[in-house]
């Protein structure tokens, strides 16, 4: 989300380029980004078989949802055991 956040619009090959060596595998990235879109965080426009990806959240809403997705997760929703 962060590479895609710094350019705010990106293909799949821009975001590829963004990330430091070792690179990771275009199918990683691709689900990555799959499951951001499926959670509502990112969508993307079609040029042809490209897509261009862009982010639909603010940055403090994204970093909110994961948050209370790992205290739900791992915590039983508590948020006092998450802080303790």
């Amino acid at each position: 989300m962060q590479y895609l956040r710094k350019r705010n619009t990106a293909l799949m090959k821009d975001l590829l380029k963004d990330f430091p060596d070792p690179k990771p595998a275009t199918t990683t990235v691709a689900t990555l980004l799959k499951r951001m879109d499926d959670k509502g965080f990112i969508d993307y426009k079609l040029y042809g078989k490209s897509r261009e990806y862009f982010p639909l959240v603010k940055k403090t809403d994204y970093f909110s949802k994961h948050v209370n997705g790992l205290i739900k997760n791992f915590f039983d929703s508590s948020a006092s055991q998450f802080v303790w």
